[in-house]
């Protein structure tokens, strides 16, 4: 029986091995990979892999991709501070979301900051009880 590769998995390993190649080298290592993907019919996961790549790629570089949610659209100036919280090299994604009072929810690739006006009542209404 054999063990079942995550689409994490797969992107590790093609991370590692790729990561000081160039030119030639490269592409030859992606054709492997590519084969041994058909080999293993996971080539639909090849999106998938994909993206979870370019994000291998973008944290290895100090890189941090961020969305900002709120009620309404935020200043230039504000968001600007939220990015200088998560550092210089960041990408930051905006939702609009009518279900949000007010305040502000940031997901990051590992957490989630939640200061909404309703989570900020949830946690009041716990503390009186």
């Amino acid at each position: 029986m054999t063990k079942k590769i995550t689409n994490k998995q797969y992107t590790q390993a093609l991370f590692e091995t790729t990561k000081d190649l160039k030119g030639e080298k490269l592409s030859e290592a992606i054709k492997r990979f590519v084969l041994l993907l058909a080999r293993r019919h996971k080539l639909k996961r090849a999106e998938q892999i994909i993206a979870e790549y370019e994000k291998c790629v973008k944290r290895e570089n100090g890189e941090v991709e961020i969305v900002v949610k709120t009620a309404g659209k935020l200043e230039k100036t504000l968001l600007n501070k939220v990015e200088k919280v998560f550092g210089d090299k960041v990408e930051t994604k905006e939702e609009l979301d009518e279900n949000l009072l007010g305040g502000v929810v940031i997901k990051t690739e590992d957490r989630i900051l939640d200061g909404s006006l309703r989570r900020q009542l949830f946690s009041l209404r716990q503390k009186l009880i």
